[in-house]
């Protein structure tokens, strides 16, 4: 990992955050009051890792990397035989050495470690959100018995803590087709998941789309790439702006970025 300051004019040092772990990062997403930095993994078999810095807001002074595990329940594979809006208590193991020279060879050198320890197995975590409180949101995007993704949230109960909640399934990769990057929309619980889904040939659909996941478990759709020359491109990037006044998502093989604004306080899914 390296940490890049938007508010830099120029270039600064390239200082690589090895205590954050050698692995195939994918997305990051920070605890507002706690400054706990969760990180999600992008392969077939991988976790879900958090990483304590030693203090608030200054990552290049290093920390402790862990990743969740399912308490009562060592080595969990969270990926099939799931029951929808369950939720299991869970705990984290630490990672001994988050930069090892394994790592050369072995792209799971870091999962490895924390697999040995009991941690839980996931399908390809690819997007991550954090709200106001600390609870995080994410994605497995081949999780589930049909291989269309997994929703997750974590919410800490304590320090050392907490919650691990299925949100959403995929039944159909019609209704949902491999989820990834996601946020919520600001004042609500409307969680807006970017599609991955390029992947017909593995019982993929052709369309990406944007789906809105309700809190109530319902999955609604917001937007569909219908570029010319990026058809199959999928979604990525979604966020909103500061305000709360703007979406912004992007086509990504398109190299386009779109921007979506309106009255979002009457805006409903």
């Amino acid at each position: 990992c390296f940490e890049v300051s938007a508010s830099a004019n120029n270039n600064l040092p390239p200082v690589p955050l090895k205590a954050m772990g050698r692995f195939e990062h994918e997305a990051v997403a920070v605890d507002p009051k706690s400054g706990v930095v969760y990180l999600t993994e992008d392969f077939a078999t991988c976790g879900l890792y958090r990483f304590l810095p030693k203090r608030n807001k200054r990552l290049a002074e290093g920390g402790r990397l862990q990743m969740l595990a399912v308490k009562g329940k060592p080595d969990y594979d969270t990926r099939t035989k799931q029951t929808m809006r369950s939720s299991m208590a869970a705990t984290w193991v630490t990672i001994d050495d988050p930069d090892p020279a394994s790592a050369d060879v072995d792209t799971l050198s870091v999962y490895k470690q924390g697999k040995a320890k009991g941690a839980a197995t996931f399908g390809r975590l690819e997007g991550i959100c954090a709200d106001k409180n600390g609870a995080v949101y994410f994605t497995a995007t081949i999780g589930g018995d049909s291989r269309g993704g997994q929703i997750w949230k974590y919410e800490a109960t304590s320090n050392d803590e907490g919650r691990l909640t299925l949100l959403f399934e995929s039944p159909s990769r019609q209704l949902l087709d491999m989820p990834d990057n996601v946020c919520l929309m600001p004042k609500s619980e409307l969680l807006f998941v970017c599609e991955d889904s390029d992947y017909v040939g593995e019982g993929g659909t052709p369309e990406n789309l944007v789906r809105i996941l309700t809190p109530d478990g319902r999955i609604a759709d917001f937007a569909v790439n219908i570029y010319e020359k990026s058809p199959r491109s999928e979604f990525a990037g979604t966020t909103f702006s500061r305000d709360g006044k703007t979406l912004f998502f992007n086509i990504q093989s398109a190299g386009v970025t779109c921007a979506v604004w309106g009255d979002w306080s009457r805006f409903k899914a």
